[in-house]
């Protein structure tokens, strides 16, 4: 997965997926096939340098940006559309509605696979239901014109 916004260009930004198809040691480049709308991007991602200062003094990290994604936290797949997704849906979920935003990033009902499920994953607003039946109030109250 890549890990900046500086390819918007080509249509890899962060959290775009792809698949590493070379590593060369000797110019520091590893080569990677995005898969993006319209086809295949096969791009050489070099080695960064980013220098920034840890009480006051002078430090740097150096690093290709992009991580394992053989899986995905339901925040790197937010505003992603998957083709195929497989959930553990248990008691690691900490925010509400972070169930429904996993569920609904599959284009197809079919593609969901469930391998685990805890009813506690499904954590709720409850300032939202209160919303809910404030509107729900409001819409049974006949218009006077």
């Amino acid at each position: 997965m890549y890990l900046k916004n500086n390819l918007t260009e080509q249509n890899i930004c962060n959290g775009t997926v792809g698949v590493v198809i070379d590593i060369d040691l000797e110019n520091l480049e590893v080569r990677v096939a995005f898969s993006v709308v319209g086809g295949i991007i096969d791009i050489g991602i070099k080695k960064e340098t980013i220098i920034f200062l840890v009480d006051g003094k002078p430090s740097s990290r150096c690093q290709f940006l992009l991580q394992n994604a053989f899986a995905l936290t339901v925040h790197k797949t937010q505003g992603l559309t998957l083709p195929e997704v497989s959930l553990s849906l248990d008691n690691q979920m900490f925010a509400a509605g972070q169930a429904y935003v996993v569920i609904s990033q599959c284009s197809e009902w079919s593609k969901v696979h469930i391998a685990s499920l805890h009813p506690s994953a499904f954590i709720i607003n409850k300032s939202m239901i209160e919303e809910y039946e404030r509107l729900e109030q409001i819409a049974a109250k006949p218009l006077l014109l």
